[in-house]
């Protein structure tokens, strides 16, 4: 009898965990594993259909042998490397700054690193386009020198540009955790038997760098590989990326080389993620947050040429990131129905009709909306992955359902987008908010996920054991002694994946039609044309976060003195 309950028992434990687990489970089969085999299927179909009458590999062929295919790859191979290659010359200087500055000066760095997450895109964009445009900043600048105007927008320098500033956050949060994290006692040892500095950076300090920076090199050569609004929105007719040619083709319902196309990007991704967490181990998914602080603490950061071009590097850095969160509040108060900077007047009519307008009204609720339910989504998924990956015994139940959870960051954005497009449509979901839903969601899991784990593992599974000794059922001690301990990573977890939906544009693209999310609506503008109101509409978006970085500003300042 004691066999036959303890069987019994197992079996309970075992059926609660995968009912637990099947709400995740069945989102992530419906809008990842789905769409990626129907765009497998259209790839392999001479018609691009999605069904399995013979292997066709034509479309993969033309790949290779079609002079245009060829010249889109080409192009978005040279975007790639130059954005990537310029990202780690700007990103390594500045990460070692930051990563020798005292705790709260490095803090507020940090802050100011991550401050374009909080802002859109498209909201980053369209400052680019005020910033590099014909009238724009630093054609204005240049013009009582009699220089100018240049061609800095809609071509290959602007698009370089946006990427760069999009990837530099990346790898500088992954090269400051592991510059923050390295063994000062080997550098103060080098010194000690007479290294010169020179070579206590290449033999000890670089060594130990190394990985980090090779894995986030690729996982920021991958992500710049899958890039589409900034080349879409910044670059000009040649600029014709992977991911856009990929757009016009499923526009034109060409199915077959966009599906075989988006099937060689997925394949590289995963190539790259793989080689990356290789090299530099799962650390960065969950980058190192503490650890031996460098020598910041300990010794002052000399001036020497190396430190100033370092601190050089710094300044470029900021200007990149801030310039567009600054830029557009003021363009929001010109008089002129075009943009331009400096403004010409001041007026609040651009505010004033965003707020009565119907269509940015509905735009505005249509995200929130969406954001709202994402959060709620994905935050419960994520937590139900996470909560029975940490029970498990099995390694390798444990391995994958963490494999299962990331894989949507390994799928390029614009491929998920049209396979989940594909699938939508055959659900009568393409244009529902419940549909935008659940493809942000499936966006949103992995990120759910791995702050839900990480959460998870500081829970002491010891408290939850003594409630089940103590009568308590697993709901009842999961709720009591769990949930307590991990709602600060449940808040967070929400906030993340309504700011990852609020700013999402590629997916809401094909998602919907004349029931706009905001990022797609401000997109239909930049390419149709671009008034004031949008400026309006990112001042409303960005001056919350610059307020918030500010009063952190603040704060921090105070401490340090």
């Amino acid at each position: 009898m004691t066999i036959i309950a303890a069987d019994s028992g197992r079996w309970a434990t075992r059926a609660g965990r995968m009912a637990l687990m099947a709400p995740a489970a069945l989102l992530l089969a419906l809008m990842l594993f789905w769409p990626l085999y129907s765009i497998v299927l259209r790839s392999l179909n001479q018609r691009g259909r999605a069904a399995f009458d013979s292997i066709y590999w034509g479309n993969y062929v033309a790949i290779a042998k079609d002079d245009l295919l060829r010249q889109v790859v080409l192009e978005s191979l040279m975007l790639a490397v130059v954005a990537t290659a310029i990202t780690i010359i700007l990103s390594f200087p500045t990460s070692y700054i930051i990563s020798r500055l005292s705790r709260q000066m490095s803090s507020l760095m940090m802050v100011v690193i991550v401050m374009p997450f909080w802002v859109s895109i498209i909201v980053r964009l369209f400052a680019f386009t005020t910033i590099l445009g014909q009238q724009g900043i630093i054609n204005a600048a240049l013009a009582p020198f009699d220089l100018g105007p240049f061609p800095l927008l809609y071509n290959t320098f602007a698009t370089i540009t946006g990427m760069v500033a999009y990837l530099l956050p990346y790898l500088i949060l992954v090269l400051v955790s592991a510059m923050r994290s390295i063994d000062v006692s080997l550098l103060t040892a080098a010194r000690t038997m007479g290294a010169a500095e020179r070579q206590v950076f290449l033999d000890v300090y670089f060594p130990q760098i190394r990985p980090t920076l090779l894995s986030g090199t690729l996982l920021v050569f991958v992500l710049a590989l899958g890039f589409f609004l900034t080349p879409a929105i910044l670059g000009g007719p040649h600029n014709l990326t992977i991911p856009i040619f990929i757009q016009q083709q499923i526009q034109i319902y060409q199915w077959g080389k966009a599906a075989a196309m988006g099937v060689v990007l997925l394949l590289v991704s995963a190539a790259g993620y793989l080689v990356a967490l290789r090299v530099g181990g799962k650390g960065i998914l969950t980058p190192v947050q503490s650890g031996t602080r460098g020598a910041a603490a300990d010794e002052p950061l000399k001036m020497t040429a190396t430190t100033v071009l370092c601190w050089i590097a710094l300044a470029m850095v900021m200007i990149i990131l801030i310039s567009p969160l600054l830029i557009v509040i003021p363009t929001a108060f010109t008089e002129t129905t075009q943009i331009r900077f400096p403004p010409l007047g001041f007026t609040w009519k651009w505010f004033a009709e965003v707020v009565t307008s119907d269509i940015w009204i509905g735009a505005f609720m249509k995200s929130v909306r969406v954001g709202i339910a994402t959060a709620i989504v994905s935050t419960l998924a994520g937590l139900a992955l996470a909560r029975v990956g940490s029970r498990l015994g099995s390694g390798f139940w444990q391995g994958l359902i963490q494999v299962v959870a990331i894989a949507p960051l390994i799928v390029p954005v614009i491929l998920l987008a049209i396979g989940i497009f594909d699938v939508q449509g055959r659900l009568g979901l393409i244009g529902t908010d419940a549909g935008l839903v659940l493809a942000h969601a499936v966006l949103c899991v992995p990120l759910t996920f791995l702050v839900m784990a990480n959460a998870l593992s500081f829970v002491d599974l010891s408290m939850e054991q003594a409630s089940w000794t103590m009568g308590a059922s697993n709901i009842k001690a999961f709720w009591s002694i769990v949930v307590p301990n991990i709602i600060p990573s449940v808040i967070g977890c929400l906030i993340i994946a309504f700011v990852t939906s609020w700013d999402e544009a590629v997916i809401a693209m094909f998602q919907t039609g004349f029931d706009k999310t905001l990022p797609v609506t401000i997109y239909s503008l930049l390419r149709s044309g671009i008034t004031p109101a949008v400026s309006a509409v990112a001042a409303i978006v960005t001056a919350p976060v610059l307020v918030g970085a500010l009063i952190y500003g603040v704060r921090a300042a105070r401490n340090a003195n």
